[in-house]
């Protein structure tokens, strides 16, 4: 079978895209991490992650499985340090936040592996881009991200994507300093901190989405010097976002309630915390 296995990846490179797409299709059962062949896949990463990235670039069908691969194969941190390329990456910005895209969703899953590996997440902190007028202003990729991850709530955006895994990619970018700082900064291009619009989703019936938001939340709380703005009603105001999964209808003193955000205050009857 390793034998089959070489001469298919040989075929990722030929000059007839109905070749390489094929030999990528046959190649997919090998990619998850239970397959016993996946070992092989990543021993010859330099050479099938150069294939793959390029085959990301053709018709969507192809596309698909490509990065469908790159997804099964990129939790290993040797894939995820071969897909430390620029050109690449921005090309799956693009992917992400053109609002017809089909491979949206596809290209944030595949952005949350790659976002393991740090110097990727400085790679995203520091990208420009042009401006797009139906999306965002601003040249920051990583702004066009958090738009994208906001208004693209419940398919509002673009209506093949739900950008759920964006959650993760700002989870992992969080996780350094740059990145905090980055999330609390009002920004150039309205005056916003990336991080008001994302904490709106804390109570999201979307597990993945939900996770990334409160990740992204517990990591900004270790910036220490941003504490009084992250409390502020005035500034971040991100305590009710943080206190509203816990609550649930408990009846409290009225002395203690008057102390509580008001969007605390409003809960209805029904309230549950989330589990």
């Amino acid at each position: 079978m390793e034998q089959q296995i070489n001469e298919l990846m040989g075929f990722l490179h030929e000059s007839s895209l109905e070749v390489r797409a094929i030999a990528l299709e046959h190649l997919m059962g090998f990619t998850p991490k239970a397959s016993e062949y996946q070992p092989l896949l990543i021993a010859n990463r330099k050479t099938l992650c150069t294939d793959l990235k390029a085959l990301c670039r053709e018709e969507p069908m192809t596309a698909h499985n490509a990065i469908k691969a790159l997804i099964n194969l990129s939790g290993d941190p040797r894939i995820q340090q071969e897909l430390e390329d620029a050109v690449f990456l921005k090309h799956l910005c693009l992917l992400i936040t053109i609002p017809t895209s089909v491979l949206a969703d596809p290209a944030c899953m595949l952005l949350s592996n790659m976002t393991k590996h740090e110097p990727l997440c400085v790679q995203l902190l520091t990208f420009k881009t042009n401006p797009m007028p139906n999306l965002c202003q601003s040249e920051s990729i990583l702004d066009h991200l958090v738009e994208a991850f906001h208004r693209g709530h419940k398919r509002a955006y673009n209506s093949a994507a739900e950008f759920h895994f964006l959650g993760s990619v700002f989870s992992n970018i969080s996780g350094i300093r740059h990145g905090r700082v980055y999330f609390l900064t009002p920004s150039l291009h309205d005056a916003l901190a990336p991080l008001t619009k994302l904490q709106i989703f804390s109570e999201d019936d979307n597990v993945i989405r939900r996770g990334g938001v409160d990740s992204t939340i517990k990591n900004c709380c270790f910036e220490t010097r941003q504490h009084e703005a992250i409390l502020d009603c005035e500034q971040l105001n991100t305590l009710p976002f943080l206190l509203l999964p816990l609550c649930g209808n408990e009846e409290y003193d009225m002395d203690e309630f008057e102390q509580f955000p008001e969007e605390i205050q409003l809960l209805g009857d029904d309230k549950a915390s989330v589990d």
